[in-house]
């Protein structure tokens, strides 16, 4: 299993996306005070945020049309609006779409708090190649504090500690946010709690990922993307490579909370067509001749923040123009 981005633009077109995220739930256990969870229901009204759940139909749906594409994804990601685990059938889901051999790599994004012993013997069984799970603190005050929710830390802990164990070849990958650390020694006390309960563990910085958030009642933000560094881009470059299936089975071309645009729905068009539609290829070549020029893509934060090493296209703006003007 490989993690390793390659330089996107140079592989620019994509008979196959690179990732696809699945969204089950547009529920969550926790409020975090960053999140659009922590907005009121009015407000999540106003964003046209609907809270839902994945059916299994739509997602074998959704599985099934990854099996069309010519080549394997890189990965298939369970993560969103939402907390994964919460959704009943959330081990099946990946028993399934291992049984497709759809992706090199199938991944969870989740807060953990949900992961009981059954439930990770029932996920090391279903072959997840990768857990990611993301901390809001070191101490259950500091839940409380972030996410309005009382924890335990150390079941968290325990848990995924039952997880290593146990698993076979499932990578743990475990992340706090910088804003969830009170010193510059939490972060090798969180080394330190979680040395047995993981395989890589790192600190991520928080951005102001969610339009309608007030972030000066959060603190000071470092100004540094997720990944630690920042370079603005004129051009987002996710919907280049990836595709979002939301609960209702709608396709969107990336995991911004206010959308762009949305594609066709898995229940009335393949993911293949999707992603060799015309509709998409004009929403890529808006893309290329700027983010800002397009309503919702010029207040995202993710071309500022959110862009890894090798996913700038920039400076192959012309290039690009003329391969996705072909494809028209």
């Amino acid at each position: 299993m490989s993690t390793k981005r390659v330089e996107l633009a140079k592989q620019l077109p994509l008979e196959t996306p690179f990732s696809v995220h699945i969204f089950p739930m547009f529920y969550c256990n926790f409020k975090c005070n960053y999140c659009l969870h922590s907005l009121p229901d009015e407000k999540l009204k106003e964003m046209n945020f609907v809270r839902q759940k994945m059916s299994m139909d739509v997602y074998k749906k959704a599985i099934d049309d990854m099996a069309e594409f010519n080549q394997k994804l890189k990965a298939l990601i369970f993560a969103g609006h939402g907390e994964p685990l919460l959704h009943k059938d959330i081990a099946e889901m990946v028993k399934y779409a291992k049984q497709k051999d759809v992706a090199q790599r199938i991944e969870i994004v989740t807060n953990g708090s949900l992961l009981t012993n059954e439930l990770s013997d029932k996920l090391i069984d279903a072959g997840l190649d990768r857990l990611r799970v993301s901390l809001q603190g070191i101490t259950s005050e500091k839940y409380k504090e972030i996410s309005a929710v009382d924890i335990d830390i150390n079941d968290i802990v325990k848990n995924l500690e039952y997880f290593c164990s146990k698993k076979k070849s499932t990578e743990v990958y475990v992340k706090i946010m910088d804003i969830s650390m009170d010193s510059p020694d939490d972060f090798d006390r969180f080394k330190e709690m979680f040395k047995n309960a993981c395989d890589i563990s790192a600190v991520e910085y928080a951005i102001p990922f969610v339009n309608e958030v007030d972030y000066s009642n959060i603190g000071e933000l470092s100004g540094k993307c997720k990944q630690g560094n920042q370079n603005k881009s004129n051009i987002c470059s996710m919907p280049f490579y990836m595709l979002v299936v939301y609960p209702d089975g709608t396709v969107t071309p990336c995991c911004a909370t206010s959308l762009p645009i949305k594609y066709k729905n898995v229940m009335t068009s393949s993911l293949k067509e999707i992603w060799n539609s015309a509709q998409r290829n004009a929403f890529l070549l808006k893309q290329l001749n700027g983010a800002d020029m397009i309503n919702i893509c010029k207040d995202c934060s993710v071309p500022q923040f959110g862009l890894q090493s090798g996913d700038y296209l920039d400076d192959y703006k012309n290039e690009l123009i003329e391969k996705y003007s072909k494809l028209k």
